[in-house]
């Protein structure tokens, strides 16, 4: 009978409790719930083919933990604390969400894509609580006039710190390791061969390849979450001049496994399984493969040269980092690089895993292959010097101060293909010209 006299009122307590809640606790509560269930969904359904349940196991812990401990807490909060909790668990989930949304109106809706939209709809309910309770509790006074006047001087600085230092680098984080379906359609023409390459760790990756005429090829590589017809426009210019190319959708793109990670983390061994098979193929000649790679492809490509010793030229178009090594070799302030450690360090969290040790600094300078860089604007030129420099004689930059980020191919077309071109010409020894119907 003990026991059962003891948890009646308790019980009764909590049910007491739960009846008594604010509103706003209610609305954050639900919310809240509804952009968990989409982190559950993330983390333990979306993953395809060849990715481990439990890669994003401390992530989905880690939300957990904070979603119970807020709803928990929440209606024991000052408003003053309320406000930021609901805007920091808004603008988490909508910023996840409204990429479902995009999802939805370009692609069409997967099972996936319901929870995404669901948390975009909670995030939104929690930013506008989060706007909602300073004007709720107007007037209550709970602290002296001196206090909520330093409070009110606080809010503006405090609150661009948090969104230069957490919620823009975080939100970067949630976007850049988030690859959704899309269709990726049928070859450039009868004349490009549909293959499957096999990674290292055992991921399989769709590839289209069109045979070389001179004994050359080149291994394309598109930037970020792109897949395979990311390089499409590239491989078309190659072609033209009798070279092979081989194009393929990285890990977590188009129909390949794995996960995606627009930092290339792990791509390494998606190239590594590109060059493993033009090293297969009889119309290619040895010590004439190169890699032309664009933004995220492109940091790939000299990372990929500094582990391979067969390949033999890189076309580097749009580089600037892959981990924090980088911002760490590019800007020597640690405070104004802290954006940057907070997006890798939250990229490692959600994706399970640690960054590549080594920057790319330090890779193109242990590569033996020649490297043409090419920079688009300002800021990438200040990335191009960085590399240029370490890669020392081996490597050349080429500036274009009025082209955009790897659209260089569209926006000078001749002038882009005659200076690749002769690049692979002189690197990968043909300077025939040669036509083709493509």
């Amino acid at each position: 009978m003990t026991p059962t006299t003891v948890e009646g009122p308790r019980l009764a307590a909590l049910r007491a409790r739960v009846r008594t809640r604010s509103t706003e606790a209610v609305v954050f509560s639900t919310a809240a719930v509804l952009a968990l269930a989409h982190a559950f969904d993330d983390a333990l359904l979306l993953p395809g083919g060849g990715v481990p349940l439990t890669r994003h196991a401390l992530a989905l812990a880690i939300a957990l933990a904070a979603t119970l401990a807020a709803i928990v807490r929440f209606d024991s909060m000052r408003p003053g604390a309320r406000a930021p909790t609901a805007f920091t668990f808004g603008v988490l989930a909508a910023v996840n969400g409204g990429r479902h949304a995009h999802h939805v109106i370009h692609e069409g809706t997967t099972a996936n894509d319901i929870t995404g939209v669901l948390a975009l709809a909670a995030g939104v309910a929690l930013v506008g609580l989060a706007a909602w309770i300073p004007f709720g509790h107007r007037g209550e006074r709970t602290a002296s006039p001196v206090k909520r006047w330093a409070i009110r001087a606080a809010v503006l600085p405090l609150g661009l710190f948090a969104a230069i230092f957490f919620y823009l680098p975080v939100g970067m984080a949630i976007v850049d390791i988030h690859s959704l379906h899309r269709a990726v359609g049928s070859p450039p023409s009868a004349d490009y061969e549909t293959v499957h390459l096999t990674t290292s760790d055992g991921l399989a990756l769709d590839a289209w390849y069109r045979p070389s005429r001179n004994g050359a090829a080149v291994l394309l590589m598109s930037g970020g979450g792109g897949d395979i017809r990311g390089t499409i426009s590239h491989a078309k210019m190659l072609v033209r001049h009798g070279y092979g190319v081989l194009l393929f959708s990285g890990r977590g793109t188009g129909n390949s496994e794995g996960t995606v990670n627009s930092y290339g983390w792990g791509r390494e061994k998606d190239a590594a399984a590109g060059l493993d098979y033009l090293a297969t193929r009889d119309d290619v000649q040895p010590g004439r493969v190169g890699a032309l790679g664009l933004s995220t492809g492109a940091d790939m490509a000299i990372d990929i040269a500094a582990r391979r010793h067969d390949l033999n030229a890189v076309v580097a178009d749009g580089t600037a980092a892959i981990s924090y090594q980088d911002v760490k070799q590019y800007n020597k302030n640690p405070v104004t690089r802290l954006n940057g450690w907070v997006l890798f360090k939250a990229i490692e969290i959600i994706e399970g895993r640690t960054g590549p040790k080594a920057s790319l600094a330090d890779q193109i300078a242990r590569s033996r292959a020649p490297s043409l860089l090419i920079a688009a604007g300002e800021i990438e030129k200040s990335w191009g010097e960085l590399y240029d420099h370490a890669g020392g004689d081996r490597s050349q930059l080429w500036y274009l101060p009025n082209a955009t980020h790897t659209a260089a191919l569209r926006q000078y077309p001749r002038q882009y293909e005659r200076r690749v071109i002769d690049f692979f010409d002189d690197h990968l020894g043909q300077r025939n010209i040669l036509g083709s119907d493509d």
